[in-house]
């Protein structure tokens, strides 16, 4: 997979808001240094774009920050879909290469355990497999749904029917019933992750619930959330650190304690289990 440049605006956006994302994590993470690496990439962007890939895989896989998901999605989603193309194109079936590509992301973002950021090039090593896995998927269940024309004898061999490809617009049940559960699950799931950001978040100072929300629900650039609050802006981007850690802190303890408790749980049935049987 080669990676392109972005165009030189969006170049300077995303540099901008690499370098702000890095300032709030100057601690790094997996023992990647982010604040240079965001200076390296700045210098030379297409020989740091892998690694600045797989440090924002890392950061996301460790804080499951909604900013590092969307970082990795603008850097690479172009290359994706060019990749997506060229597997298709030894694909007879009609695929939509936007819904592989939407798919691509979505296990990148449902499954960031699996990640291992164990070198420079991991994470466009791991995602090259996700997009030759999910392309060959969605081939697959193009052909399953093809369409055979009405009136195709029944001694003409599969060779010798003229194939007409399935409506992609016709619903399939299973695969409906599928989505639906997979939603079902996701919105469940967000609701736990919403909750119990809303304790970690009760337990901010008032200062601290104030550079939040300037920060992340009004979305002021640090600069103007700075003058509104009477700080500089280096001060604000580590009380906005701090609070974002706090939440994270407090967050994992009790995710820590529901799979405790989910354990304890499910040990208990299966020894009851066990005595039931003797």
């Amino acid at each position: 997979m080669t990676f392109t440049r972005l165009h030189p605006p969006r170049l300077e956006s995303f540099a901008d808001r690499l370098e702000a994302f890095a300032a709030a994590h100057p601690e790094g993470v997996g023992g990647i240094d982010l604040v240079q690496l965001a200076r390296d990439y700045r210098a030379e962007p297409s020989r740091h774009r892998d690694a600045v890939s797989t440090a924002l895989m890392a950061a996301y896989k460790e804080t499951a920050s909604k900013e590092a998901f969307a970082l990795l999605y603008e850097l690479n989603h172009e290359d994706f879909l060019r990749l997506i193309y060229h597997h298709l194109k030894r694909s007879f079936y009609a695929v939509d290469p936007a819904d592989v590509l939407q798919e691509v992301f979505f296990n990148v973002y449902r499954y960031p355990f699996k990640f291992k950021p164990d070198r420079t090039n991991a994470f466009r090593n791991w995602t090259h497999s996700i997009i030759r896995n999910t392309v060959l998927k969605h081939s697959r269940r193009a052909q399953r749904d093809r369409a055979l024309p009405i009136g195709a004898g029944e001694r003409e061999t599969e060779e010798q029917i003229p194939l007409e490809l399935a409506d992609d617009r016709a619903a399939n049940p299973l695969d409906t019933t599928a989505e639906r559960e997979a939603a079902e699950e996701l919105v469940g799931a967000w609701r736990i992750y919403l909750h119990f950001y809303l304790e970690a978040y009760r337990c901010l100072t008032p200062r601290e619930k104030r550079v939040l929300y300037l920060v992340e629900v009004e979305s002021l650039p640090y600069r103007e959330a700075a003058d509104r609050l009477g700080v500089r802006v280096e001060n604000l981007k580590m009380m906005v650190f701090r609070a974002r850690r706090k939440i994270f802190t407090i967050m994992k303890r009790k995710f820590q304690a529901g799979r405790d408790a989910a354990d304890r749980l499910a040990m208990s049935a299966e020894l009851g289990g066990r005595e039931g049987a003797n």
